[in-house]
């Protein structure tokens, strides 16, 4: 016969199996890209200027990223040139809310960095710009998102009004 105080132990033994399961299989998923984000590296990616038309939102777990957030987002751009760019934004709830006025089909002028970790015609952008405003993601010389660290409540990314 088993006793209250046995059956009380296996079920605890279960569930932290479990929990700890759960959250190696999400770490995983987090933090498929560099154990180190490019803001603690020496050397800085160039930064270029990429113009193309936006084909598409795209909002899922991103295998690239250093970061914590589960889902990140994308934009889709078509270029004059016919190649198609992913775009690696940030975090979708830091993001999202910043390009409810950006519709597909817009022209966007994008400052972007690639790493030789990345596919091809994957890059992470700085920032964007619409005929109507700038939304600024990353610091243009340390590249830090402007949504991480001690000043993330103060610098969360921005809209910019076009002057």
């Amino acid at each position: 016969m088993k006793t209250k105080k046995t059956l009380n132990w296996k079920t605890g033994l279960a569930c932290c199996t479990l929990l700890g399961l759960t959250s190696l299989v999400s770490a995983e998923q987090k933090r498929l890209g560099d154990a180190t984000g490019i803001v603690r590296t020496a050397e800085r990616p160039e930064v270029v200027s990429l113009t193309g038309q936006l084909m598409k939102f795209d909002i899922h777990p991103c295998e690239m990223t250093t970061g914590v957030a589960p889902l990140g987002m994308h934009l889709w751009l078509k270029m004059t040139d016919g190649r198609e760019i992913n775009l690696h934004l940030g975090p979708s709830p830091a993001i999202e809310r910043l390009l409810a006025n950006v519709d597909e089909g817009s022209t966007l002028q994008v400052q972007a960095f690639r790493t030789e970790q990345m596919k091809e015609n994957d890059y992470v952008a700085v920032s964007l710009n619409d005929e109507n405003e700038t939304v600024v993601l990353r610091d243009s010389k340390t590249l830090r998102p402007v949504w991480a660290g001690k000043q993330a409540s103060q610098d969360r990314p921005k809209k910019r009004q076009k002057t």
